[in-house]
């Protein structure tokens, strides 16, 4: 792989400071990388910042915009594509601006291993992405969800991608639509292209979360606002596969008290493809590369 070949493109907006606000940028990633952003008054950031134009923004707005308040994200991914493309890169990786944790968790020998966010190099991260794009049928790779659990034997597996993926610019579709779920309806488009979307398990990621930080920076204050309406566009499109409601739940909180709070929760069901693997060696080499970084 020639590093020379991948953008990192962090996605953001509506969000001013510095990575205390916006914690990926906290990360030490060695490739290309820019904000794609809607709107940055106020970032004070070391990574360059691509303003999304004016006329590629309208074009947006009268080709693909299906709400008044949840068009920017999927806009500035969609135009993450086209200015990676335009570039010559070939591969993507697309990050959402407040990724707090990145680990990597899996089973050896039955025994759990776990090198934590204070120890991770971020590339190593895009660099196991990467390879398997390079070697399979994907279009779209991503991470798994931080967990406490760890996970079993399995290496790939094909799962909705959220917040922390790479795309495969020669084949993956061009625009992100479905207003707040946009993740949701490309991970869709690409099974309809006969693409599969595939989670590395072991590659785990967390973000800043809104419930008990009351985050409502960036596209949060819509989210609550919106509440179950925030899935309205994405059970039109695809109601065969989407749904959504409200849950509630237990968390803690400070002092280890329990707090009671309504959640938005998405109801998914599985879409495969089917993986083709071109070179499983190269994939286990790589892994085992990275893993010899930490051991």
């Amino acid at each position: 792989m020639n590093k020379k070949e991948v953008l990192v493109v962090e996605i953001s907006g509506k969000r001013p400071g510095t990575k205390k606000q916006r914690p990926t940028e906290k990360y030490d990633i060695s490739y290309d990388k820019v904000i794609i952003s809607n709107n940055s008054i106020d970032y004070d950031t070391e990574w360059e910042i691509v303003n999304v134009p004016e006329d590629y923004k309208q074009w947006y707005i009268e080709n693909y915009k299906q709400s008044e308040n949840a068009w920017y994200a999927p806009m500035n991914r969609s135009y993450a594509i086209k200015y990676a493309r335009e570039r010559g890169y070939k591969y993507l990786i697309q990050l959402d601006d407040n990724i707090t944790n990145v680990n990597i968790l899996f089973k050896n020998k039955n025994k759990k291993v776990y090198i934590g966010n204070n120890r991770i190099r971020f590339d190593d991260i895009i660099d196991m992405l990467v390879t398997v794009l390079e070697n399979t049928n994907a279009g779209m790779t991503g991470c798994d969800m931080v967990s406490m659990s760890t996970p079993n034997n399995q290496f790939l597996a094909e799962r909705y991608c959220y917040s922390l993926f790479a795309l495969k610019l020669s084949v993956c579709p061009s625009i992100f639509q479905g207003s707040f779920e946009d993740d949701i309806e490309y991970r869709l488009k690409c099974a309809q292209m006969g693409l599969p979307c595939v989670q590395v398990i072991p590659l785990k990621y967390g973000k800043t979360g809104q419930a008990l930080n009351k985050d409502l920076s960036g596209c949060r204050a819509e989210y609550l606002k919106q509440g179950v309406k925030r899935g309205e566009q994405m059970r039109k499109l695809y109601g065969d596969i989407y749904s959504c409601g409200m849950a509630s739940g237990a968390k803690a909180g400070k002092q280890g008290k329990r707090r009671e709070q309504i959640l938005f929760k998405h109801r998914l069901k599985q879409v495969k493809v089917g993986v083709m693997i071109y070179d499983k060696k190269k994939i286990q080499d790589k892994f085992k590369k990275i893993i010899s970084h930490y051991m």
